[in-house]
């Protein structure tokens, strides 16, 4: 199964009646209660776009049936479909998901203004002064940021890693990953995986 990756812009659900519609044939129970628990409607829209984007994507991909389970680390997995894997993510008014036959993790971050603290904390010496040397820090920092949650959500570890000694700079990845990236808009996407990526974002 070839790599998929869909972005969708989920500042349509600002319209309470196309959430409400939402939120109504979002198939994840715990996602839903999840949502509501949100202080502020742009996280709940994020959360809610980014669930049903995913699951039009894995009943697009042959799942049958979308019930979730988790491994130790949190990441969700399809029960009866091992066989598909998926990965979301948000930032923005942007939700993302990938689909592929085997494991993959996918970020998206809008481009900000360069936080240098923020960037100490979490990149190495050598991607660190990459960074401070480009034309765009903003641009640099975010596309570094992407590559490397995108490699740690594809392992399923998440943020408890150590950012910092994860280099993900160009013929520095860790051995076997390839990144796709794109750019939307103001955003950047990452998408790690295994395999070659073939399908178009």
């Amino acid at each position: 199964m070839a790599i998929t990756c869909c972005l969708c812009d989920v500042s349509v659900l600002e319209d309470p009646v196309l959430y409400r519609k939402a939120l109504a044939e979002l198939p994840w129970p715990e996602r839903a209660a999840k949502l509501e628990r949100f202080r502020f409607d742009r996280d709940k829209r994020l959360c809610l776009g980014a669930g049903l984007l995913a699951a039009a994507m894995l009943r697009e991909a042959g799942a049958e049936c979308l019930d979730v389970s988790r491994t130790p680390f949190g990441k969700p997995f399809l029960t009866a479909h091992p066989e598909i894997c998926f990965n979301i993510s948000h930032d923005g008014s942007s939700a993302v998901c990938a689909v592929s036959g085997t494991p993959v993790g996918v970020d998206v971050m809008d481009i900000m203004e360069y936080d240098s603290k923020l960037a100490a904390t979490v990149l190495g010496p050598r991607e660190l002064e990459r960074t401070e040397a480009s034309s765009d820090r903003g641009a640099a920092f975010a596309r570094l940021w992407v590559r490397k949650e995108s490699c740690l959500k594809l392992y399923g570890t998440g943020l408890t890693d150590n950012l910092k000694a994860l280099s993900v700079l160009p013929g520095e990845t860790p051995a076997g990953l390839l990144f796709s990236e794109f750019t939307e808009g103001n955003s950047l996407i990452a998408v790690c995986s295994k395999t070659e990526f073939c399908a178009e974002l």
